[in-house]
This record gives C-alpha cells, structure tokens and sequence, in this order.
C-alpha cells in the first residue's frame, strides 16, 4: 500500500535482493502473486520508484516462513455420519489419510465453502459441521500436506440436505443373528482394531475397511447416544469365521480358538463408534455382509436376534472386488447376489454402505443407526 493513494506508477517486490516483479499501483496499491521454490525466511520489501510527484520510497520487511511440502504420496477418503440430513442437524465428516502417519491439518470443503479445519489423528481428521439452506451439498476434505507427505483432496460426496421434519432418520429393521455370534465378553474384545486375535496374532489378509458408526436415539429427538455396546463380526476374505467349529464353516476346522474379525466399543458423547477391519468375502448361501448389535438401554441383549442388524455393500463393488482384487478373487464370484439374499431384502436396501477410497489405500464408510430398531 503507498501513501498517498494519489500515488501513481509502479512497485518493485523482492526477496532480499532478487526481484520477484513489478506491480502497477491502482488507488494506493499495488499487488503481486508469487510463490518460493525453496524452504527458507523470505525477507519481503516493497519499493515505489516514485512518480513525477511523489518521492520513492521501501517498506519495512516482511518475513515469510516457507516450509517443504513432502513428495511422498498421500491419498484422502471422505465419509460422512449420513448422506440425508435436515437444515441445522448436525453432520460429522470423517477424512481417512493415507499412510495414517500423515500429520497436519484438514480442511472440509462444501463445493469452493470452507466448513473448518480439523487435526489429523491417527489418520483421521473430524468435523462436526450443519448446513442452514435445504441443497445438495457436494463435501471435500483437502489434506494440505507436510514435509514428508504430499497434499491430496478427496473425492466429493454429496448430501441431501432438507427442511427440517418430524421424522429425523431412518428406521433399521432387526434381522437375525446368524449363526455365528460368539459371545465377546471375555476380555479384550473392548477394540477398535479387530484384524487380529486379542492376544495380536493370526491378523487377516484383505482390503483395510474403516467403518464409523454413529447412535442416535429415535425417540429422542435423535440425540448422539453415548455407552451403546456395538458388537461387529464378520468373516475373512475366504468366507471363513473365527471362534466356532461348524460343518458350514471353513470345512469344519475348528476355530473356537481364534478371535479375529470379532469386537466392540462403547459410543461415545457423539454417539461414534469407530472398527479397522477387512472387507469381508462371502461364503455359500449369503451376499457379503457384516453383523451389528446394538446393547442400549431399548434392548441389552447379548444374544438373539431383537437388537442385531447387517451391513452390506453396494452389488457392483462386490463384483469388483471378487473378480480382481486379491485375495478376494481366489475364492471367485458368489452366486448369490444382494438381490437374492433374504437379509438383504428384510432390510429393506436401507443398509448398504456408501464407500470412499480404494482398494490399495483401503475403503472407509460411515454408517448411521437411530434405535430403537424395528
């Protein structure tokens, strides 16, 4: 800026001694974009050569603090608490970085909006956000980089955002069971990470699959419920579940033993609960799927089928998966399909769960429940 804004002619920039450009002044000032090849402290000044009336003169310097942005390769997923929501209702966005050492900073975007910056945590960076105009929100989350990781932006995900109604989310219906639930009352089974054994060993080969589920209570005007035991167990890439001996299982070996694929975690103030896992493969007679339950004060029951649900993925990413991604496509294509699964279709569809990532950095998704189910 040159005082007086009379001020006519042009303004050198530099850094030290090295020209960065000129500007010409319109209404006192005068305006450069650049930008460093290097890390260093740029030391900025700006010269006015004067005019025919006005003396030359330098400002102050400035100094500017350029870091190195990393040329390792990073890669950012999105996922979202629902994909339907109403004005003023909150909505979390989860951004998954890949490697999960990744440090820095995240920020959420709807379309060109900043919605806020998060901390990246263990490779997870969270906002809470609400939107105030019924529209269909397109969300991104823009990792900015540090000095070993490079930045990256995730694909966007759209969010159907309505006025405000009575109804505020869908029911799910309760389904079985099944025939593999395995009581996890022992200890350590309380885990976030269930790849492996409790005791660490025996981990699962497969696509790292991130999967957030919040816990809205559905007579209460969908508060976040804290303390909700959610039980997850689902088979291995081959079809294979730990824990049981069965004829229909694995060909009968017994692993009563082993743990994997098997836990739960206890909501927290926000309703969240949070499992690192495989996607699951699929074995005879049913679509690939992953069992829930839900221990809350509507229905602590640690077995049965009143207050247990299934997940499901979307037909053509199965396909996908089965047909070339390993170790999946070595046990080849399932017969049956979510369209000839009795589970799937007693849900009603309304389980399915919408994926952000790839099969090299791994899948994250975010799934909504509002108890009691029905």
């Amino acid at each position: 800026m040159v005082a007086p804004s009379a001020a006519t002619g042009s303004v050198t920039f530099y850094n030290g001694s090295a020209s960065l450009g000129i500007a010409t002044i319109s209404s006192g000032v005068a305006t450069l974009a650049t930008s460093f090849s290097s890390a260093q402290t740029a030391s900025i000044t700006a010269a006015y050569g004067g005019s025919s009336t006005y003396a030359a003169s330098t400002s102050s310097a400035v100094s500017i603090t350029v870091t190195a942005i990393g040329t390792t390769s990073s890669s950012t997923s999105l996922s979202v608490s629902t994909t339907s929501t109403t004005v003023a209702a909150s909505v979390t966005l989860t951004a998954q970085i890949t490697p999960s050492a990744a440090s820095g900073t995240v920020t959420f975007y709807n379309g060109t909006t900043s919605l806020g910056t998060a901390t990246i945590s263990s490779g997870l960076a969270t906002l809470a956000t609400s939107f105030s105009s019924a529209q269909t929100a397109s969300l991104t989350a823009v990792y900015g980089g540090s000095s070993t990781y490079a930045a990256s932006t995730s694909s966007a995900v759209s969010v159907a955002v309505t006025a405000s109604g009575a109804s505020c989310g869908t029911s799910t219906n309760a389904v079985t069971e099944g025939p593999y639930w395995v009581d996890d009352g022992v200890s350590g089974y309380n885990r976030s990470d269930i790849r492996s054994d409790i005791a660490g060993t025996n981990t699962q080969s497969g696509v790292l699959f991130t999967l957030n589920i919040y816990v809205y209570d559905r007579k209460n005007s969908c508060a976040a419920m804290q303390n909700v035991q959610v039980d997850v167990w689902h088979c291995d890439a081959a079809g294979v579940y730990s824990g049981i001996q069965s004829s229909t299982n694995g060909n009968g070996i017994d692993y009563t033993s082993q743990s994997w694929l098997r836990g739960y975690q206890l909501t927290d103030s926000s309703g969240l609960v949070s499992f690192t896992t495989i996607v699951p493969g699929w074995y005879t007679g049913r679509t690939t799927h992953i069992h829930i339950r839900f221990r809350s004060t509507y229905d602590t029951s640690s077995t049965g089928s009143t207050n247990t649900a299934q997940l499901f993925f979307d037909q053509t990413f199965i396909n996908s998966l089965n047909t070339s991604v390993s170790p999946y496509s070595s046990h080849g294509t399932n017969s049956v399909t979510n369209a000839g699964d009795s589970i799937y279709n007693a849900e009603g569809g309304t389980t399915v769960l919408s994926l952000s990532g790839s099969a090299s950095a791994g899948y994250i998704a975010t799934f909504s429940v509002y108890l009691p189910l029905t």
